[in-house]
């Protein structure tokens, strides 16, 4: 049916929507990743995160990089909220809005300068950019010149490359009982963030990128030791935890051509950084979805099941093809996959060239971790010097302990404490000590 209806035009209410915007719900980490995705699209080979202290202000953000750089028409379409980015499949960036979004997720103002075959231009999002119609600010040549000259002369620009500053990181920014010490704690939880989200790119199993950050003192122009990141890589073992693995399943039907799922299983007992990983190893099991080799999701089931102790070992390295970002409902932040129910189907059924499926991948890795061997600190404490040779027979007995290398000696030791302590165990030397006062009434007056 043909519809003739009357239209109008029908403006947002911008201040509203600029307070929308700003809280689309980006972590400060992953805001700052989004930015390093356009880094990376831009061919940069080094990037730098710099936080900026000066006296009585909020923190600022730096992030340059020595890429291709914009002419004055690209930076405008680029400062605009849905950018008509180009098509290319292998772009990190998705919608043409992350620049921004991230940016103001964070920060109070967006400045860009970016220089392209020697020449600079400039633009901003101010305060009340949004609120006045979408209103950007255009730099000029000095301004652009003075903002590179404050906060990153030491790096060496040549004829292109860009800067991206947020000013005035309202969300993390402020504290100023002890202002270095704050960005010192931002800088550790980027550092972790960024070395797992970017780890192909630090390792140069994509291409070769060096990512540094450091801390600036705006008001001296002294810049702080950079801070190199290294690949944190989540498969990173040595040795595999099980002969089969990694080994790559096979997906049926439609998504054949639309994921590589390789499985691998840690060795157990790891205390590799990358076994661990931030959150700690239990929360880091599951899938790690890849786009265009930048790590999207570090861990996690899905839905399909709840993170358990004993299958913490598995984790499935899942590279997705970049036009299959809808049926995962990849959103704008980059920051969450959904599962619908013909994919959830579609893993539970993938199979390797062995005829492993899901399932008994699961139990292989179950199976992994129930077997390990215990390490020096979990054997059993027997109690050894101190305890006639009998009690300690029947205690070796009682607990079915035949090879003296499975349990760790207990030695005793008289130690001096407050009355109200009877006795502390310290696990470190494996002793236990018992308190002097009671030493007649526990020995009935014997040396024993």
């Amino acid at each position: 049916m043909i519809r003739n209806r009357k239209k109008e035009k029908t403006p947002p209410n911008f201040k509203k929507l600029d307070n929308a915007l700003r809280s689309i719900g980006y972590s400060f980490e992953a805001a700052v990743a989004d930015l390093i995705d356009n880094s990376i699209d831009a061919k940069a080979t080094k990037i730098l995160v710099r936080f900026v202290l000066q006296k009585d202000k909020p923190l600022d953000l730096i992030i340059w990089d020595n890429g291709t750089g914009m002419d004055g028409k690209k930076l405008r379409e680029a400062m605009r909220f849905g950018a008509d980015i180009d098509n290319d499949m292998e772009r990190l960036g998705k919608f043409g809005l992350g620049l921004k979004l991230a940016s103001l997720s964070q920060a109070k103002e967006l400045e860009v300068i970016t220089r392209k075959s020697g020449k600079d231009h400039g633009r901003a999002w101010e305060v009340d950019g949004i609120s006045n119609g979408f209103e950007t600010s255009i730099l000029n040549n000095s301004e652009c010149k003075r903002t590179i000259t404050d906060f990153s002369q030491d790096q060496s620009w040549k004829k292109s490359g860009t800067l991206v500053r947020w000013v005035n990181l309202y969300r993390v920014g402020n504290n100023f009982s002890d202002p270095e010490e704050h960005a010192q704690k931002l800088l550790e939880r980027l550092r972790k963030y960024l070395s797992l989200a970017f780890h192909r790119f630090l390792g140069g199993k994509a291409r070769k990128i060096n990512i540094e950050i450091d801390i600036f003192d705006g008001d001296s122009s002294l810049e702080g030791l950079p801070l190199l990141l290294k690949s944190l890589d989540p498969f990173g073992y040595n040795k595999t935890g099980h002969k089969d693995y990694p080994e790559k399943f096979s997906l049926a039907g439609e998504f054949s051509n639309k994921l590589s799922i390789i499985g691998h299983i840690w060795p157990p007992n790891s205390k590799a950084p990358e076994y661990q990983l931030p959150g700690g190893a239990n929360s880091r099991q599951g899938f790690y979805f890849y786009r265009n080799n930048r790590l999207i999701q570090g861990g996690g089931w899905n839905g399909m099941m709840e993170p358990e102790p004993h299958r913490s070992l598995a984790r499935l390295e899942i590279d997705m093809h970049p036009d299959f970002d809808v049926e995962l409902n990849l959103d704008v932040k980059k920051m969450e996959i959904q599962l619908h129910p013909p994919l959830v189907k579609a893993i539970q059924k993938a199979q390797t060239k062995a005829g492993v499926d899901f399932k008994k991948y699961l139990s292989i890795a179950d199976k992994t971790y129930r077997t390990k061997p215990l390490t020096a600190k979990e054997l059993p404490l027997i109690p050894s010097n101190g305890l006639p040779v009998e009690l300690k027979k029947f205690l070796i007995s009682e607990l079915k302990i035949k090879d003296s290398k499975k349990y760790r000696k207990m030695d005793f030791k008289w130690t001096t404490m407050k009355k109200e302590k009877f006795f502390r165990v310290d696990p470190e030397s494996d002793i236990l000590h018992l308190n002097k006062l009671y030493r007649k009434q526990l020995t009935k007056s014997s040396k024993g």
